[in-house]
C-alpha cells in the first residue's frame, strides 16, 4: 500500500473525534512526570480470532489438567497438549504469586529434537532468553463481551461497544509521551498493519496511528528528498521550526480563524493546524532513510533449540514433520525491531497471524494449541532480540528494558472439558467457540517478572477474583475487567490516573507492576 501525503494526513485526522476534546479533557498531554525507569516505549501485539492463551501459561493445578486439557495428541505433525507431569515452573515463584508455568515439550538433553507425539522446541525462547525475568501473566479477564468486534474494542481502549468510547490505549500513552520526545521521535504512534488500527478518540492528531507497513510501502510519503519525490524540487526548505512555506500558510491561516466560530470548530482547527505540523516532522527526518540503514532482525545464531524449527532465525515456525511453514510474522516483526532501534516511535500496534478463529471442535483445539506456541515462541525471539540490544546511553540496560510488550487477543476460546485424561477423546466436550474470558501477558521494562495473577473457574471458564486497585486508590477484590488491563498498561508506562480516562470506572491489576 502506498500512501499520499493527503492520505498520510488522513490517516492521522480520521482517527480522532473533533468535537470531543474538552470532554476528554485531553487536548494537551499532561507534562511527562515518568518515573525514571519507566519504559518509554509500548508495543502491542494482537494475536488475531480468539486465542486460549492457558495452552501457553497454565493458570490452573496440576489436578484440573485431567479434567480441562485435552490428553497428549498430534495435529499436522506437531505434539499438541500435555499431562500434569509436563509442566514447570520457569523460575520459583516471585512473592505470593504462582509462577509462569508452561508445559515442557523439548528434550532437555536434545532442544532441537522434533518427535510426532512428544517433542517439539516451541516455547523453549522463554527459557532461552531468560524471558521470565520480565513477564507477567493476568488470566481470567472479563472482556464484557464474546462478539470479535466489541472483544477487540475493549482490548484496546477498556470498554466493549459496537465502537470507541475511549481512545485506545496506544493513542493515550503516545499521547502522553509526545510531549517529551516530540522532538526525537517523528512517529508518536505506529500502527504496521491497516487491520484494526487503533482509534484516538478525542486525543489531538499526533496520538493517532501512521500506518508504516513497510519501508518501500512509505518511501514515496515519508521523504521531502526532491530526489526521490520531484514534486518536493524548490518547496522542501525548512526554516527553524522545520516547516516549510507551504506547510506554514495553512497553519497561520488555521490559527487566524480560531475564536471566529464554535469550540468545536476551534478544536476542529486545532486539529488541522497540529495535523500539519505532525507530518511535517515527520518529513523532515526522512524516516525512510533512517528506517533503511537501521538493522531488524538479527540472525538468531549458535541457538540449539532452533536447529530444527523453520524460520528459527527469523521469526517463523513449521508444524512438526509436516509441510507447515508460517512466515508472514517476518515482515511485522522485523519492521517493529526497526521502528525501535531508530528510536522513531514511541507506540507500535502489530497485527499477528494467523487467525484463531475456527469453531471446529477437536480440529479447533490442536490447531489453537499448536499455533499458540508456534506464535508464542516468535514472540519470545522477537523479545530475546530487544533483551540483546544495549540500550543507548544505559549501561546493563537493554531495548527491552525501556519498552513493554502487551500480547493479547479479542477475548479466548470455550475451553475443553471432560471426564479425566484417561477416558477417550470422544467422551469430552469439545466447543471451540468465542468465549469472554481472556489472558494477557505482558514482557518488558516495569513488569514485575516471572508471575501469573488470576485464574480461571471450571468447567465453565470464568475468571477469578484478584486484587485491585481502584480509580479513587481503594482496595478490592474483584474478576479483573479489559479495563483493569489498560489501567495497568498505563501504569506501567508511568501515567497516572488523571492522563486517561475509561467509562464505567477502572482499577490497576495488583502484583503486575514491577515495585506496585
Amino acid at each position: 500500500m502506498r500512501m499520499n501525503r493527503r492520505q498520510l494526513l488522513g490517516t492521522a485526522l480520521g482517527a480522532s473525534q473533533l468535537g470531543l476534546l474538552s470532554r476528554f479533557g485531553l487536548s494537551e498531554a499532561r507534562a511527562a512526570t515518568t518515573p525514571a525507569d519507566a519504559p518509554t516505549k509500548l508495543v502491542t501485539l494482537y494475536v488475531p480470532g480468539g486465542v486460549r492463551f492457558w495452552d501457553q501459561w497454565w493458570p490452573l493445578g496440576d489436578a484440573e489438567v485431567d479434567t480441562g486439557m485435552l490428553p497428549p495428541a498430534g495435529y499436522s505433525g506437531e505434539p499438541v497438549f500435555f499431562r500434569g507431569s509436563d509442566l514447570i515452573e520457569l523460575a520459583p515463584p516471585n512473592g505470593n504469586y504462582p509462577a509462569l508455568r508452561t508445559a515442557r515439550s523439548w528434550d532437555p538433553n536434545d532442544l532441537g529434537k522434533r518427535d510426532y507425539m512428544q517433542y517439539t522446541p516451541h516455547g523453549y525462547g522463554w527459557l532461552q532468553w531468560r524471558l521470565w525475568e520480565q513477564t507477567a501473566v493476568i488470566h481470567g479477564i472479563d472482556q464484557g463481551t464474546n462478539a470479535h468486534q466489541s472483544g477487540y474494542i475493549a482490548a484496546m481502549c477498556g470498554v466493549a461497544g459496537a465502537d470507541y468510547r475511549a481512545p485506545a490505549v496506544q493513542s493515550v500513552v503516545a499521547n502522553k509521551l509526545y510531549q517529551r520526545f516530540r522532538d526525537q521521535r517523528p512517529l508518536p504512534c505506529v500502527a504496521i498493519d491497516a487491520r484494526g488500527m487503533p482509534v484516538a478518540k478525542g486525543l489531538p492528531p499526533q496520538a493517532a496511528p501512521i500506518l508504516v507497513p513497510g519501508i518501500g510501502a512509505i518511501a514515496a510519503s515519508l521523504s521531502d528528498d526532491p530526489a526521490k519525490n520531484v514534486w518536493w524540487t524548490g518547496l522542501n526548505r525548512r526554516d527553524a521550526d522545520g516547516t516549510t512555506a507551504l506547510e506554514r500558510r495553512p497553519i497561520a491561516r488555521a490559527r487566524q480563524l480560531k475564536g471566529r466560530s464554535t469550540a468545536a470548530t476551534d478544536a476542529m482547527l486545532e486539529q488541522l493546524a497540529g495535523g500539519l505540523e505532525s507530518v511535517s516532522r515527520v518529513l523532515s527526518r526522512d524516516v525512510t532513510t533512517v528506517l533503511q540503514s537501521t538493522m531488524g532482525t538479527v540472525p538468531i545464531t549458535g541457538v540449539p533449540y532452533l536447529a530444527n524449527v523453520f524460520g528459527g532465525d527469523k521469526f517463523g515456525y513449521g508444524l512438526g514433520l509436516a509441510n507447515y511453514h508460517m512466515t508472514e510474522l517476518d515482515v511485522p516483526l522485523d519492521m517493529a525491531l526497526r521502528l525501535l532501534r531508530s528510536d522513531l516511535a514511541s507506540v507500535l500496534h502489530v497485527y499477528l497471524a494467523p487467525y484463531f478463529d475456527t469453531h471446529n471442535g477437536s480440529y479447533g483445539h490442536g490447531f489453537g494449541y499448536a499455533h499458540t506456541k508456534g506464535t508464542m515462541d516468535c514472540i519470545a525471539r522477537f523479545a530475546g532480540q530487544l533483551k540483546d540490544t544495549p540500550l543507548p546511553g544505559k549501561p546493563g540496560k537493554t531495548l527491552l528494558d525501556d519498552t513493554l510488550i502487551v500480547i493479547f487477543s479479542e477475548f479466548a476460546r470455550s475451553w475443553a472439558t471432560g471426564p479425566s485424561q484417561a477416558q477417550p477423546v470422544s467422551n469430552w466436550n469439545l466447543p471451540d467457540d468465542h468465549h469472554p474470558y481472556t489472558s494477557v501477558t505482558l514482557v518488558g521494562g516495569g513488569v514485575a517478572g516471572n508471575r501469573m495473577v488470576g485464574s480461571y473457574h471450571l468447567p465453565e471458564g470464568r475468571g477469578v477474583e484478584v486484587d485491585i486497585i481502584e480509580e479513587d486508590g481503594s482496595p478490592s477484590h474483584r474478576v479483573p475487567r479489559a479495563a483493569d488491563v489498560t489501567t495497568t498498561i498505563c501504569k506501567i508506562m508511568g501515567l497516572e490516573t488523571a492522563d486517561f480516562f475509561i467509562p464505567g470506572g477502572f482499577g490497576e491489576v495488583v502484583g503486575i507492576r514491577r515495585d506496585a
